[in-house]
């Protein structure tokens, strides 16, 4: 089969019953067995059951961008205008972090092996160059690292390589770079050329690692799962049962299974749904955010259930 047909090796079915408008984010957490994820244009953060499916729901008061685990338990969800810490017992979401930005909202995140989180705001039209990349250590200190997006995306970091990907889902650009990184002091390098997508299925948006550093990048609008050695070789095209996967995070108790978000469309399948499929792939391991245990009492700011 050549590299860039579409392959039924990937059967994804439904997990959870729960529809986003646009899922996103989809982040393992091996203690709860469980996979985290949002509804950006919904407003809501999701937990599933990575056996039964089950789903637990909460409201967000804002735009809910992305969501990372901590390492103390703690669930970290960006918005509109800032970083926040959820409650899962009141639903109650505190301000950890204040953007002071207007018209932005998280799009996507990764936590590096160290435990640092990087996370970039986009436009929340989607029509200005204003989508910038921080890097957000375990004491929430706050830097900026990049800037120039229009919608950035496909963040990963590879932490055998000294690598950090991303891309822009615009699509006037529907790029993927990677940049040297040095994960002790945050330093990243110049900006290399990996996967121009303007020729494949979709445009890219989130993306994960496997354990051989292979990269894998859902192709939003395209009906397909990417995935490219780290040289940019397009190893595979794998077809998904809703137009628009919007990223894939490997999972389960060997990280063998493939869990995906997509946005719902008006044919009612199962587009919006967390769908799973079983790989003979391992992911790569995953780090948790490395949150201090005290972060929620240096912060007041909570906005309500």
């Amino acid at each position: 089969m050549p590299p860039n047909a579409p392959s039924s090796t990937l059967q994804f079915r439904r997990l959870s019953d729960a529809r986003a408008m646009l899922g996103e984010s989809p982040v393992w957490d091996a203690s709860a067995n469980a996979v985290w994820w949002v509804d950006i244009d919904g407003s809501k953060v999701f937990k599933t059951d990575a056996e039964t499916g089950a789903t637990r729901v909460w409201p967000a008061p804002e735009f809910a961008g992305c969501v990372a685990v901590s390492a103390t338990g703690q669930i970290v969800v960006g918005m509109e205008t800032g970083l926040f810490l959820l409650n899962c017992d009141s639903g109650a979401f505190t301000c950890v972090v204040d953007l002071g930005r207007n018209g932005v909202r998280f799009n996507d995140s990764t936590v590096d092996r160290n435990g640092t989180l990087w996370a970039a705001i986009m436009d929340v039209d989607n029509t200005k160059p204003i989508g910038t990349l921080f890097r957000i250590t375990p004491d929430f200190t706050v830097t900026e690292v990049m800037s120039g997006f229009i919608t950035p995306n496909g963040l990963a970091v590879d932490a055998e390589r000294g690598r950090l990907y991303v891309s822009d889902s615009h699509p006037s650009i529907q790029t993927v770079w990677w940049h040297p990184i040095d994960l002790d002091d945050g330093s990243v390098g110049e900006r290399h050329d990996f996967f121009p997508m303007h020729d494949h299925s979709g445009r890219p948006d989130g993306a994960t690692l496997d354990a051989d550093g292979n990269y894998w990048i859902a192709g939003v609008g395209g009906a397909a799962v990417h995935k490219l050695d780290p040289d940019g070789t397009h190893l595979a095209e794998y077809a998904t049962p809703m137009p628009a996967p919007t990223k894939p995070v490997f999972g389960g108790a060997d990280l063998t299974r493939i869990f995906l978000t997509s946005k719902a469309d008006e044919t009612g399948g199962e587009g919006g749904h967390l769908t799973v499929a079983d790989t003979s792939e391992n992911g790569s391991a995953v780090t948790l955010f490395g949150a201090r245990p005290d972060a929620r009492e240096d912060y007041s700011a909570v906005i309500g259930k």
